[in-house]
Order: structure tokens, then C-alpha cells, then sequence
């Protein structure tokens, strides 16, 4: 066990529910999690974890439901405002910090009071959560940082003679769509920082002792980031990483690198971005994707594929029927409250961790009353669960099949195309370096 602040035993307790409850949600929201760098979560004594932020509070779940101690987190100031939220807010590990945005013209923007909390929990051995970006984008870029985590790191040594050891851990995130059920994540674990290596620095000038910290706390987060550089090069990337993908490694920590080169390479590659703008003009053109046409040039059994969708289908629509009322549920409820899409996925796993017990056991009730066997209820129930699973892995092999299927017709009455498709996309991957 590591050292840690001290933390009263019922709130330690609550910690501990919301964990499982995250475990239990966030396995459930994401198709595919890629955990990179455990082995830097062996630290001890107080420490700042600092993170990108493109997806509002599961940027907070999903590296703390890894860490062994409780961290405290630095909120903004705009989320204290309401008093019910203040309160929840101020005994559940939050401490509230006024960005330049949560201040109206002429107001006081005074961190003096969060500056001073943030030391003294330090100081006792504790846990910080920075998100260093201060606004949650859903983009796959890392903006510049603000200095919060360098100013209150090296205040924290400052105060105790550069004595505290205090360390910076980077953590990474990449989400494939921040807002999306079953879409992936990887959370990537960098090592941890040593505050008191900008001791000299910080003794000659404090603002630039701060300024570089904080740069490089961004460089190394962005290290462990599938950083495209800029929004303009969104499309380009993920097209290019759709023609790649067949390629992508299996073990996770192979995967980011690969991924990572691939952008890092040919993010500033103009001929490459002008060859998949075309290719990707000329699929959009005739209703395809590059899955469906690199799967028509594969020889596989058409005939045994569809043989397997209709034998299938049952079980698919059994899975379907299961999911929709709660799905639904869920779906109207992320319209009805409208808020910034950013948190659509906090709202849908919450939601989710309500709807889904509640349906499951009315099922089982209806089940029991229906059959007059408890035993068979919880077979129901299971049989339902595990189809509900298998209508994800349906939906996914129709909608391949489906794009096969179109690729083939191509090639059929369109030879001259379909080749042409064909030999541009081997030339982007001639191109592309790796």
C-alpha cells in the first residue's frame, strides 16, 4: 500500500463504490481499452497527475480507476456556483480553481485559498488531478497547458525546502470517438516527474522555472497521445489509419507505437494527403469504405458469410429486443438535456448504471412470474444479457458484409474503377512511411 493523505474511513468507502461502479460502466461503454504503463503507477508520496482532456469526466475515471490512492481533483470554479453542487463537491475530493473564463469582468480572480489546499494536501502525502488543457475539446490534439500543476508543485517544494518529492505523472488519452457507446480508449501511463530537478531553476526565476515545467509536462503527455497536430488534419489521419489498420499490431504497447509513428511520419506529408483526399473522394463517390474494399480483393466464401448472417438473425433480433427500450431510454434522455457533447458518454454510462439493473430485474421478475422457476428466470436473463452482446458482433459483421458486397458489385460492372481504387490505395501505403 502507498503512502497517502489521510482520508476519513466513509469517504474512503465511497471512493471505493464509485471505483467498481466505473469498473462496471466503463467496461461496458468501451468496445476495446488499451492500458499502457502500469508499471508507473508503483509511486510513493504526493504526487500530481496531469492528463489531456478531450472527454469532460472520463478523462477522470479512466486513469484514477487504476490508481491505487485517492486523488484530490482541481476543479473550475464555475462547477462550486450552485450550492448543492458546492457542497457535494467540496467534501468529495474537489478543490475549486477561477480560470480567466469562470470570472466576470472586474471580478476578484483570486487562487490564493486553492493554491494554499493544494499544498497542504501535498504536504501530506497526497494525490492532485490536474486536466492541464482547463477546457474539455473533443479533439485528437493536445492544446497548450496552463501552469496550474507547475505552480503548485514547485510552491509545494518551495514551502518544504525542496524536500516533499513531489512528482508529475503524465497520463495520455485517446479516445477513437470521445462521445461514442462501444468506441475505445487507450490510457497511457507515462513516468512520473521530478519536481525538484527545476529546484535551480525555480531559485533564479520562478515564472521561468514554471513556464518550462509546464512544457515539458505538455511534451510528455503529448508523448503518450495520438496527437494529430491540428484539426485540419483530422480527416487525412483517420482515413489513412483506416487503410493501415489491418496492419495495426496486436500487443497494445506495439499498437501505440505504430499508430503513434504512423501520424508522427505523415501528419506534414502533402503528395500522401492529396492521394487520400482523392481516394477517399472517389470511395465517398460510390457508397463504399476502405474495409469493404480491401475485403473484396480477399478470397473469401461469400455464400458461407451470408449463410452465417441468417443463422444469426434469431439471435439477433432476441439481443435487439433486449437493448432497445433501455438504449432508447438513454438516447432521448442525452437529447432531452442537451448539454455540450463532451459529456454525452459521462451521461450515458451513468444513465446506464441506472436503466440497465432496473430492466434487467424487471426481466427476471417477469421471467419468474411467467415460468415459476427462479432457476430458469436467471437463465433467461443470461440468455438475453449474452445476446445483447452478440448484437454488437452482428451489427459489425452486416455492416462488413454489406460493404464487401457493394466493392464486389464494383468490380463486377466496374472493372476500370474498381482497379483504379485498388491501385490507389497501394500507393498510399507505397508512400506512406512507417
Amino acid at each position: 500500500m502507498y503512502r497517502n493523505a489521510p482520508i476519513h474511513p466513509l469517504l474512503r468507502f465511497f471512493y471505493l463504490i464509485c471505483r467498481i461502479l466505473t469498473w462496471f460502466g466503463v467496461h461496458v461503454f468501451y468496445r476495446k481499452r488499451r492500458v499502457l504503463g502500469r508499471e508507473n503507477l508503483k509511486f510513493d508520496g504526493p504526487a500530481i497527475i496531469v492528463v489531456n482532456h478531450p472527454s469532460t469526466l472520463l478523462d477522470v475515471l479512466n486513469p484514477c480507476l487504476h490508481i491505487t490512492q485517492e486523488p484530490f481533483f482541481l476543479a473550475n470554479y464555475g462547477m462550486f456556483k450552485h450550492p448543492v453542487m458546492n457542497w457535494i463537491l467540496t467534501r468529495f475530493f474537489c478543490i475549486p480553481v477561477k480560470r480567466r473564463e469562470d470570472v466576470a469582468v472586474g471580478e476578484d480572480r483570486n487562487n490564493d485559498a486553492a493554491f494554499k489546499k493544494s499544498f497542504q494536501h501535498l504536504e501530506k502525502n497526497g494525490l492532485l488531478f490536474i486536466a492541464a488543457e482547463g477546457v474539455s475539446w473533443m479533439e485528437r490534439w493536445v492544446r497548450p497547458f496552463k501552469a496550474g500543476a507547475a505552480r503548485i508543485s514547485l510552491g509545494a517544494e518551495a514551502r518544504q525546502n525542496w524536500s516533499l518529492g513531489v512528482k508529475i505523472l503524465p497520463v495520455g488519452l485517446s479516445y477513437s470517438a470521445p462521445d461514442k457507446f462501444r468506441s475505445d480508449v487507450i490510457v497511457n501511463f507515462g513516468k512520473p516527474i521530478q519536481v525538484a530537478e527545476w529546484k535551480s531553476k525555480y531559485s533564479h526565476d520562478r515564472n521561468d522555472a514554471i513556464n518550462d515545467l509546464t512544457l515539458n509536462i505538455q511534451q510528455e503527455v503529448k508523448s503518450l497521445v495520438l496527437d494529430i497536430h491540428q484539426h485540419e488534419n483530422h480527416d487525412f489521419i483517420e482515413q489513412l489509419e483506416e487503410i493501415w489498420r489491418d496492419k495495426f499490431p496486436t500487443d497494445k504497447n506495439e499498437y501505440f507505437r505504430f499508430r503513434k509513428s504512423l501520424i508522427e511520419q505523415n501528419f506534414d506529408n502533402q503528395l500522401l494527403k492529396e492521394e487520400v483526399g482523392k481516394y477517399k473522394e472517389l470511395l465517398d463517390s460510390h457508397g463504399l469504405n476502405d474495409m469493404g474494399l480491401y475485403a473484396a480483393t480477399q478470397s473469401k466464401s461469400l455464400f458461407s458469410e451470408v449463410f452465417l448472417l441468417i443463422l444469426g438473425f434469431p439471435f439477433f433480433l432476441i439481443g435487439y429486443t433486449f437493448l432497445v427500450i433501455p438504449c432508447q431510454l438513454i438516447y432521448r434522455l442525452t437529447r432531452k438535456l442537451d448539454l455540450y457533447i463532451g459529456y454525452d458518454a459521462a451521461i450515458k454510462i451513468l444513465a446506464g448504471l441506472i436503466f440497465f439493473p432496473l430492466y434487467m430485474a424487471g426481466i427476471w421478475q417477469l421471467a419468474n412470474w411467467w415460468l415459476g422457476n427462479s432457476g430458469y428466470a436467471w437463465l433467461v436473463l443470461a440468455g438475453f444479457i449474452l445476446s445483447g452482446f452478440f448484437v454488437e458482433f452482428y451489427q459489425n459483421n452486416w455492416f462488413r458484409r454489406k460493404q464487401r458486397m457493394a466493392a464486389m458489385l464494383l468490380k463486377d460492372q466496374k472493372p476500370e474503377m474498381f482497379n483504379q481504387l485498388h491501385s490507389l490505395r497501394s500507393n498510399i501505403m507505397d508512400m506512406t512511411s512507417i
